[in-house]
């Protein structure tokens, strides 16, 4: 760590050697127009891509960050009903149901920084931290807009960003403190959030948050206990935004989640066979921090230049019970650190009627990976090492003319996995010989993709996308003579159909849609034991009305998969379904504002229909039931009189009580639970 200390401070000193820009955040809106809807459709972009805002955050009252994603099209959460664990699935891809909490094909970003740790066996902490740290949610469905971070996020790419501090601060005040507390019924959830802001002038602010929450196993539809979903967590968010001048300016992030849980089961992913395993102790922690240096003069458009510093940490310490307490498996401390520089630049120029918007960057980063367990080497379900990197990206949004954008993206990364502590083990009865320390496996690839968008008229567009994609090996992959040297490689095409029209039934309405269907093969496949290639098709519409009498949102979408090759071990055949694949599923939202907008109230409806694509007859993807979920919210956030500046929610979910499981989940989900949340603003 003292190596990593000194990388991290020399790449600082060559940050602050720069200069760049800081653009404030402005306050967030705490009062909606009464012509938006709820839901954030991206129809000026050819990427299948949906905003959740902060007004939605919390709206949705979300007890764990999953809970966030699980009412867009195609995307699914799997065991995401604590945070330890949880997983999230994209077009099929992502989480792996059953088995790990990560495949590599969904990058999560937070602020910028891929999280994620290796794949771990049956557990996970992708979606460990907080929702309350957030204030906006970006997801990308498919490739189009994930290779500035990752040439193999083939299934999609969740952005999250956190709080600041001119978030919290009226125009007037240079202080806010801003206090929630929150209840859920169902397992008698309770949250505690506290947000201290300052901001003297307007090129400084800086936050401070402490979210504290706990939850006892929750309850399904039939009143049975939901093993596994009882958690405690405690998050932490400090950040300080500085502009030097009106050119540059520094922002510094650090951002932690701890989760501990004590006599456990080891296998978070189904707690119904945890018995076979194991119980343990289990401390997980997450944590990301950054320090960004921006320079972008006024009178130069080519130059927008962000030099960071970056450092993730995710932690998974295990500690064995009883039984387990010789067990390598359970007695690990699985930890991941990730150290790197990233550079990057926006350009603007034009050439007669081509206007460029172009974006280059460059990451040089270390991960490094261990698992020590009880034998001093690493697990050998997770083996460790280092993982040097360098990667180098091209977007280029190119507009001709005023109805046509073509947008070529190219990425290139190079790796060396170092095998380092990786000693014999035994796997299924039979012992393994480990990796010789300082074994170097290296590897590159260029990925890439083109993006087009065409107005057909003020209104309508038609696009479409073709990706290649790449998922490098990884150092979990040293387990593999075969998986160490192979790179899996994807291919979409997508296309669409979109509409944006406003003042079409009543003045000042919005009707805003966008139609996307894709086709991804998969080949050269690693992290899906016995395939070697696979299909996955699909299709996903968003829709949304507002007007000052009522707001519509719709969601609907359709993902199948098919193998389509099999590896010499596989009992596959080809034809049958790939299971990872998630179904179809349809959201449908109504809503009304009152007293000016300053009381919300809306009515939801979920269907997930019947899935039997699969070739699993029991656990995470046993073919699920059809089921249809009815929730209902409303928000009071009152801009004048004695309450002015409080925010009160009351939501019921699942108001029928609705005994289901959901697909790519081994459990049943949580039954009726009413949720109430109150905060102030000081």
């Amino acid at each position: 760590m003292n190596a990593k200390l000194s990388k991290l401070a020399i790449a600082v000193s060559l940050a602050i050697g720069g200069q760049q820009v800081y653009a404030q955040t402005t306050e967030l809106e705490k009062t909606v127009v009464s012509s938006e809807s709820r839901r954030g459709i991206q129809v000026d972009t050819a990427a299948s891509k949906t905003v959740i805002d902060f007004e939605e955050i919390e709206s949705r009252q979300a007890t764990v960050l999953g809970e966030l994603l699980n009412s867009i099209p195609n995307t699914s959460l799997l065991n995401s009903l604590a945070p330890q664990g949880g997983g999230i699935s994209i077009r099929g891809l992502g989480a792996q149901s059953g088995f790990f909490g990560t495949d590599g094909k969904v990058a999560v970003v937070i602020d910028g920084v891929v999280s994620g740790a290796e794949e771990i066996y049956r557990n996970g902490s992708a979606l460990s931290a907080d929702p309350e740290l957030f204030k906006r949610v970006t997801v990308t469905r498919g490739p189009s807009n994930g290779f500035s971070f990752s040439g193999g996020s083939v299934g999609g790419t969740i952005e999250f960003e956190t709080k600041d501090g001119s978030d919290f601060i009226k125009d007037d005040k240079d202080f806010a403190f801003r206090q929630k507390f929150g209840y859920e019924s169902n397992g008698k959830a309770k949250l505690s959030s506290s947000i201290l802001a300052f901001a003297p002038n307007e090129d400084f602010d800086a936050l401070l948050s402490f979210s504290y929450r706990e939850a006892d196993d929750r309850e399904d539809g039939d009143g049975n206990d939901i093993i596994g979903t009882e958690f405690e967590s405690k998050s932490i968010l400090a950040k300080v935004n500085f502009s030097i001048n009106e050119d540059s300016g520094v922002t510094f992030s650090y951002m932690t989640t701890e989760i501990p849980e004590r006599d456990v089961f080891y296998d978070v992913w189904d707690p119904a066979i945890g018995a076979f395993f194991g119980n343990v102790n289990r401390d997980t922690t997450d944590t990301t921090a950054y320090l960004e240096y921006k320079f972008a003069p006024a009178d130069n458009d080519v130059i927008n230049l962000t030099a960071r510093v970056q450092y993730k940490e995710e932690e998974i310490a295990l500690e064995g019970l009883g039984r387990s307490v010789t067990s390598s498996l359970l007695n690990a401390d699985h930890l991941t650190e990730t150290l790197a520089f990233r550079l990057a630049n926006q350009a603007k120029f034009s050439t007669d009627s081509i206007t460029h918007t172009l974006t280059t960057g460059i990451e040089i980063g270390e991960r490094e990976r261990t698992a020590i367990s009880v034998g001093g080497a690493n697990d050998g379900s997770a083996p460790g090492g280092t993982d040097e990197y360098i990667s180098l990206y091209i977007v280029d949004d190119i507009a001709i003319g005023e109805s046509l954008t073509i947008t070529p993206q190219l990425r290139f990364e190079k790796q060396t996995l170092t095998s380092e502590n990786n000693g014999p083990y035994v796997s299924f009865g039979r012992p393994v010989p480990g990796i010789p320390d300082g074994t170097e496996y290296k590897e590159d690839v260029v990925t890439g993709a083109v993006s087009l968008r065409y107005e057909i008229t003020e209104s309508v567009a038609v696009f479409g996308t073709v990706a290649k994609n790449a998922n490098l090996p990884i150092l979990d992959d040293l387990r593999s003579s075969t998986n160490i040297n192979q790179t899996e490689k994807s291919d979409t095409v997508e296309g669409g159909l979109s509409y944006d029209g406003n003042s079409l039934f009543a003045d000042g309405d919005a009707l805003r849609a966008k139609l996307t269907v894709y086709q991804t093969e998969i080949e050269d496949i690693t992290t899906y034991s016995g395939l070697d290639e696979v299909e996955l098709d699909g299709v996903e519409l968003e829709a949304s009305y507002a007007s000052p009498a009522i707001y519509l949102d719709f969601a609907y979408g359709n993902n199948e998969g098919e193998i389509t090759g099999i590896d010499a071990r596989s009992r596959s055949q080809v034809g049958q379904p790939f299971s990872q694949a998630t179904g179809k599923t349809a959201q449908f939202t109504v809503g009304k504002r009152f007293l000016e907008n300053q009381v919300d109230v809306n009515l939801e409806l979920y269907r997930a229909f019947a899935n039997d694509r699969t070739t699993s007859t029991s656990g995470a993807r046993a073919p699920s039931e059809a089921y249809t979920l009815v929730s209902l919210s409303a928000g009071y956030l009152p801009v004048s009189g004695p309450l002015e500046g409080a925010e009160i929610r009351l939501s019921a979910q699942n108001l029928g009580d609705k005994e289901y499981r959901a697909y790519g989940n081994a459990q049943n989900s949580v039954g009726r639970t009413i949720r109430l949340s109150v905060a102030y603003n000081f």
